[in-house]
């Protein structure tokens, strides 16, 4: 989790890539390039069968490392046209992100607060909403599927349970992989507000439930709050939920982008898959009456 290991291996390995094509005469840029991108697949693959990195963590790397990668296969070909030196230049290269990252393990990550805000209008009461944010149950993973959070391996909740609705009261959450946590709630209006904090301990993420660097309320990244308002509108109810995050890591400029788009896309899925719930409801209810 070190800017030195996320920028300077890729780097590395494309500007080692970009000599070799050039010292063995195997092609220009594209062909450079194409290499460059074929050795950060299989670093990634080794990393992931080797290093057992977790599907999340590669997903969230490749974008850069393979960016990189074809902009050190690019820089290593032109100095290697360049620079009669290049062989000597590049071994030495290698050694560059083992010594920064040195120094960089003494540095403190900067934590950085992030506020998610989502919308979705339900054709349904406020009291038919209210129950299902209090009491969702058997929650069945194609509810959620369209969450690509859940689609690189994050567990699918399975219910939650308000245990006692007023400030100060307690929710209980079971995900899959014995996952299971706590929310105290912070705020309560019934039918209208209601907000909680997240309480993680050492037992809530049993081990391989979630990448070591991504569990929720660790070292590197934390859900701090969330809060539903319910507000009724013409044709329905204007439900909206607000997240509010914490990223902790050398490379908070990449980090807060994935944390914000995972965050928001299944703050998204949540309210359709409340939308969806809602609706359901309302049109068996309509039918029986």
């Amino acid at each position: 989790m070190l800017t030195s290991f996320l920028v300077g291996i890729p780097l590395c390995i494309g500007i080692l890539t970009g000599y070799i094509a050039k010292k063995k005469d195997l092609g220009g840029f594209a062909t450079a390039s194409g290499l460059s991108a074929l050795s950060i697949a299989l670093f990634v693959f080794a990393a992931g069968a080797l290093l057992r990195e977790g599907m999340i963590c590669i997903v969230m790397a490749i974008p850069l490392f393979v960016v990189l990668g074809i902009l050190g296969a690019i820089c290593g070909l032109i100095f290697s046209a360049t620079n009669s030196n290049a062989g000597r230049w590049c071994s030495g290269l290698l050694l560059l992100p083992l010594l920064l990252g040195t120094v960089e393990q003494q540095v403190t990550p900067a934590a950085t607060t992030q506020f998610i805000q989502k919308d979705i209008l339900i054709n349904a009461s406020p009291e038919t909403i209210w129950q299902l944010i209090n009491h969702p149950q058997n929650i069945q993973p194609e509810e959620l599927k369209s969450g690509f959070a859940y689609r690189i391996g994050v567990p699918f909740p399975i219910q939650a349970t308000t245990l006692e609705g007023k400030i100060g009261g307690k929710r209980e959450l079971i995900w899959q992989r014995g996952i299971k946590f706590e929310e105290e709630i912070t705020a309560w209006e019934l039918n209208r507000h209601i907000a909680w904090t997240y309480k993680f301990n050492a037992d809530s993420f049993p081990s391989g439930s979630l990448d070591d660097h991504i569990v929720i309320g660790g070292k590197y990244f934390n859900l701090e709050d969330t809060s539903y308002t319910l507000t009724p509108e013409a044709r329905g109810t204007r439900l909206q939920i607000k997240v509010k995050t914490r990223v902790s890591t050398n490379f908070n400029w990449y980090a807060e982008g994935w944390a914000n788009f995972l965050v928001g896309d299944t703050a998204r899925t949540i309210l359709a898959f409340y939308k969806n719930r809602a609706e359901n409801l309302a049109v068996a209810a309509l039918i029986k009456s």
